[in-house]
């Protein structure tokens, strides 16, 4: 009987990896601005540290989170209710949270971004909270957002008899929107007079051929490829958001992307480019089990025996096996989905796949730098 395959959808897998991977240069166009981004212009991410309140009993055990208490008494002092120090203040429906949010360049005081709220104490579920005002800290500490409002949260627990059932993560939730931004981030494109466009993927023929297009596109010396990773323009003084706008939009046939391979080895997944090609090979695979079997029992001494004892046995029973060994031959492809149908013929599962294309690298048999994550 033919094993089953769990890689049956490989095909697929790689039909999918090869309409979403970089076009060769023969292919479609596509803009310089999905190759680079602009320098002194980057994402910022913020922090900080809150309460959920109003959760129907799934809050802080506050007895073993101290701080989800101290948190608590800070805010009613600056509420202006002091209270003296409380030894069995133990409410249930409030959890400590981290609030994590990142705000887009060139964003503006006034502006909304999104919020991610994660419980830091023993919470079982932020399901039905609401977050209190957090103010939002960059890395050199300064406030520059505030969030609050009701949690949206996608996971649910549910338990009873001891015994409980999670969906997703019920321990975090979002907030679309949540944080309003109080304070501008600085950021500039340009530096005296110069700015710099970072290539996502190094490679100096990519870099060589931006520089190219712009200065085909706006004159002579307007761009200079300096690194692979890196490319400079000369600002247009006049109108600098036009330019920008105007040389992330030129159209780019980029370089054929590196054949790559990424290996998922806990899950078992794989993934590959359109460069990937095989080589003709010959695999052999075969498995090889061993059973261990233990049964306990007891063994008790002779009736007319003097001073013996009753004893614990455990007899084991191991048995090792070795499948056939299934040969079959690869052919040399050319195209991705050769390579999915070639390595869907062994007949392997993920992780013997895994390790037959590892061989098969080692082989020479197969193209492609393998980068396991």
């Amino acid at each position: 009987m033919a094993a089953t395959n769990p890689f049956q959808n490989l095909a697929v897998l790689g039909l999918a990896a090869l309409l979403l991977a970089p076009a060769p240069a023969t292919a479609d166009t596509t803009e310089i601005g999905t190759l680079v981004s602009v320098a002194g212009a980057p994402s910022n991410q913020l922090y900080g540290y809150g309460l959920v309140v109003g959760l129907p009993g799934t809050g802080d055990q506050t007895t073993e989170v101290p701080f989800t208490q101290q948190a608590i008494l800070n805010m009613l002092r600056n509420m202006g209710i002091a209270l003296p120090t409380v030894t069995f203040m133990q409410p249930d429906d409030v959890a400590s949270v981290m609030v994590t949010a990142e705000v887009p360049a060139f964003a503006h005081a006034g502006q909304h971004v999104n919020v991610t709220v994660s419980a830091m104490g023993n919470a079982t579920s932020l399901n039905g909270g609401v977050l209190l005002p957090t103010p939002l800290r960059g890395g050199n500490g300064v406030i520059y957002a505030q969030a609050q409002g009701p949690l949206l949260v996608s996971g649910f627990t549910v338990g009873a008899n001891g015994s409980s059932t999670s969906v997703n993560v019920p321990t975090v939730g979002s907030l679309p929107g949540g944080a309003i931004i109080s304070t501008t981030i600085p950021a500039s494109s340009s530096e005296n007079g110069i700015t710099q466009l970072l290539l996502n993927t190094p490679s100096y023929q990519t870099a060589q051929q931006i520089a190219d297009l712009i200065n085909a596109a706006y004159g002579p010396s307007t761009a200079n490829a300096v690194s692979p990773g890196e490319v400079d323009l000369q600002d247009d003084n006049s109108a600098p958001v036009r330019f920008i706008a105007g040389v992330l939009s030129l159209p780019i046939s980029p370089a054929a992307q590196e054949p790559t391979i990424v290996v998922d080895a806990q899950s078992g997944t794989i993934v590959m480019n359109a460069g990937v090609s095989l080589g003709p090979a010959v695999v052999s695979h075969g498995d090889l089990t061993v059973n261990i079997q233990t049964t306990n029992s007891v063994s008790q001494p002779n009736p007319l025996t003097r001073g013996g004892q009753t004893v614990g046995v455990q007899n084991s029973v191991v048995n090792a096996g070795q499948g056939k060994a299934s040969i079959v031959a690869l052919p040399k492809t050319a195209t991705l989905a050769d390579v999915a149908r070639a390595l869907n013929a062994v007949g392997a599962t993920p992780s013997d796949l895994i390790a037959i294309i590892e061989a098969l690298k080692q082989a020479g048999a197969i193209n492609g730098d393998i980068k396991v994550i």
